[in-house]
């Protein structure tokens, strides 16, 4: 990391800012093209929107974002006010299991409205001190204990939490909001050691703030490969996908590749023989216009149940698990596009479309490229104060970039993110944005998979396919409220070095239209569907006592006698999904065509039989069976365990695994708006952004990078229309 005293120079080609995913993308192609670049970054971490945390980094991120105040109109740059902005709808759940006794309660409260005119510092003082005595004398504890460390900083960020949603309520004019894990009103012994439980393995975890993956045989993947950057990574297959199906009530998993179709035992025979039929045209849909020109600009949804006749499961498959890529009103072009790469991208690495980074998808592969840049020259960093642009007005070209310490950096380029505009700038997109987009997340932490023998998969519930307010409808005095956009899911194992190995973390987003309301509002009802949330009687349900994993007395570190269910052990490891996938570089494709000339010859097969004959129908069930719903898990290192992701396609994801125990989450609400033609009435006579100064694009809510990718090859080549974008880097021998 470099020091501006140290630097030769203080004019550059290009300078950088934010070390957000696209912003790496540039940075690095243009180093690689021999440009002189710096790149500077105000937090002090990688990754940007698409960071990753630990968990106390985490909260303290969260924290961090509630304080938002309004953006001046000024040429100031404002760099907390702006990324403060993006995020809204902060709150936070925490889950006690194991305390459930009032007598085990702690008020929040009054405490909080008894210091409420102090600095926030004080109140959080003052709150920890008063959780700190209550908890020793609610466990039993000599007051002149002291609590283990973990203990310490459980309470310290629960009373830094609290103050965090108190303010946030004063801000909002709101103080009536309620949940069944509040932390404005109360505080439970058991949230307490629970979260000390979590914090004792902070650094065992990496939150993504922007989830995503990449397809195998994708834009970014094929980068990664020619330009030698994916060396620097470590990836493990999606295993599965699963579609909530509203009729069932139930989260079912899905064929998605030719290998499923044959051992689905949720299609029948007909319906295998219409999948096989799409996916066949999909693969060549460019060479049959014919079929397809006619439905171009209809939803692809429309057309592959007009002209393939697709329904119900198979309908399903092809519209959400297969063609989903982030948006609900995609075209046949569209659609058959995303279908093709998805296709294009099994077999590459086993019988999975999708990659998975380790150690934080979006934090990784922004260091990877910025190491890249490195390595041509690229100066980087982080945590460096920025105070204002400087634009020569006559011919509104930018023209050096002015620090907090009143040093002057010049160049010929300037790309960044929107938070390191000007209020001015930032107010010229504003008022350009026309259709407005948000994104809601979650982040859940659970103590068991949210499908059964699953451990890495991925989820999406239909738009329209849950009642958002089950409570009010219940009653009777209200409608039911769909969803009105697809829910994401992807959970992440401990083998994804995102969490330990006996945790699990379900990532859950979906597009909104209106920045009013908040991100539960938006996804409790997904996650209703997949874990059991305590006191929440609209969520599954609670799992056997024996079988919970829940905060025993030692977390205390008091010596408190465990209460009835805290003595309770886990069930035996066997219960918990084997994680045997090994980790996997870029340059370890396999050869499929054995696979390839098996699939061949069971699709000849499948064609040739007659639904009618029972022949037909012992080799369907014949197939239906093999492998079981419970397969025996393969040996690590095994053939079965390297080279395919695929596992029995039982109709239903959860089949008989206890459910899964929410044990923290934490919402929020990211602006992805950017100004699209039409552009509003008025807003061509305001004063653009200079020529020479790029804003890349916010991460919008699809589950891949390959639009930020695309962008970044964009920019570099208008930019350096005369070099190539990112070529192979050179072996060190030659």
């Amino acid at each position: 990391m470099a020091d501006l005293d140290s630097l030769d120079t203080t004019v550059f080609d290009a300078i950088v800012l934010g070390t957000g995913f696209t912003q790496s993308i540039v940075a690095a192609a243009l180093a690689r093209a021999g440009k002189t670049v710096l790149h500077l970054d105000e937090n002090d971490y990688y990754g940007g929107e698409s960071g990753a945390f630990g968990l106390k980094e985490l909260l303290g991120w969260a924290q961090q974002m509630a304080k938002v105040d309004p953006v001046d109109d000024t040429d100031k740059i404002d760099f907390d006010k702006l990324v403060g902005k993006t995020y809204s709808a902060i709150d936070v759940d925490l889950f006690d299991h194991a305390s459930l006794s009032p007598s085990l309660e702690i008020d929040t409260a009054s405490v909080l409205a008894k210091n409420s005119s102090q600095p926030a510092e004080a109140q959080i003082t003052a709150l920890a001190s008063h959780l700190t005595s209550e908890f020793l004398v609610k466990t039993g504890t000599s007051s002149a204990a002291t609590p283990k460390k973990d203990l310490q900083e459980a309470i310290q960020l629960i009373a830094s939490l609290a103050v965090m949603l108190h303010d946030d309520d004063n801000k909002q004019g709101d103080s009536s909001k309620s949940s069944n894990n509040n932390l404005r009103q109360k505080v439970t012994v058991g949230q307490i050691q629970a979260l000390g439980q979590l914090c004792e393995h902070s650094r065992r975890y990496n939150f993504d703030l922007s989830p995503k993956l990449l397809y195998s045989r994708g834009p970014l993947t094929n980068l990664l490969i020619s330009s030698g950057i994916g060396k620097y990574l470590e990836f493990k297959l999606l295993e599965r996908t699963a579609v909530y199906e509203q009729t069932t009530d139930t989260v079912e998993m899905l064929p998605t590749s030719k290998e499923d179709v044959f051992v689905s035992k949720a299609l029948s025979l007909k319906e295998k023989r219409q999948l096989m039929k799409f996916l066949q045209f999909a693969v060549d849909y460019e060479n049959q216009r014919s079929v397809w020109e006619d439905y171009a600009h209809a939803t692809f949804a429309r057309f592959v149940q007009t002209v393939f006749g697709l329904q119900g499961k198979i309908w399903t498959a092809v519209v959400y698990a297969i063609g989903f890529d982030g948006n609900d009103y995609a075209t046949t072009t569209e659609g058959l596009k995303s279908v093709k790469v998805y296709l294009q991208s099994l077999g590459r690495y086993g019988n999975s479309a999708y990659l998975c980074p380790l150690y934080g998808v979006g934090s990784e592969l922004a260091q990877a490229f910025c190491r890249v840049s490195a390595v041509y020259g690229g100066i980087y960093m982080l945590q460096h104060g920025l105070d204002h642009h400087v634009v020569e007005g006559s011919s509104n070209t930018w023209k050096a970039l002015v620090d907090k310490k009143g040093s002057t950096l010049q160049a010929s380029q300037l790309i960044c993110s929107r938070e390191y505009l000007s209020g001015h700038m930032d107010g010229y997109i504003e008022a350009r944005t026309l259709n407005r987009s948000y994104v809601s997340h979650c982040i859940l932490i659970t103590d068991r998979s949210a499908f059964g023998d699953t451990s890495l998969c991925k989820t999406l519930f239909p738009k329209g396919s849950l009642v958002l307010n089950p409570e009010a409808v219940e009653g009777g005095g209200a409608k039911p409220r769909k969803n009105e956009h697809t829910v994401s899911v992807l959970q992440m194992c401990g083998g994804t070095m995102t969490c330990p190995n006996d945790r699990y973390v379900l990532y859950v987003w979906a597009e909104s239209d209106e920045k009013e309301g908040t991100a539960k509002e938006d996804l409790l009802a997904a996650i209703r569907k997949l874990v059991h949330i305590t006191g929440d009687r609209f969520s599954l349900k609670a799992p056997e006592p024996e079988q919970s994993s829940v905060a025993s007395s030692s977390s205390s570190g008091t010596g408190a006698p465990a209460t009835a269910e805290a003595s309770k052990t886990t069930k035996s490891s066997e219960q918990q999904p084997l994680d045997v996938q090994p980790r996997m570089s870029l340059d370890q494709e396999i050869d499929m065509e054995q696979v390839r000339q098996e699939i061949l010859a069971a699709e000849k097969k499948l064609f040739d039989e007659s639904a009618a004959t029972a022949a037909s129908a012992t080799a369907e069930t014949t197939t239906s069976s093999s492998p079981s719903s419970r397969p025996s898990t393969p040996a690590p290192g095994s053939k079965a365990s390297s080279r395919t992701a695929s596992k029995s396609s039982s109709s239903s994801a959860t089949s008989s695994w206890p459910s899964p125990r929410a044990l923290m989450a934490l919402y929020y609400k990211r602006t992805a708006s950017w100004p699209r033609v039409p552009y509003p009435e008025g807003s061509d006579e305001l004063t653009p952004l200079p020529t020479n100064l790029t804003v890349v694009k916010p991460l919008t809510h699809a589950l891949d990078f390959e639009e930020a990718t695309e962008e970044a090859r964009a920019i570099f080549e208008r930019l350096c229309p005369e070099f190539e974008f990112l070529p192979p880097t050179p072996d060190p021998e030659d």
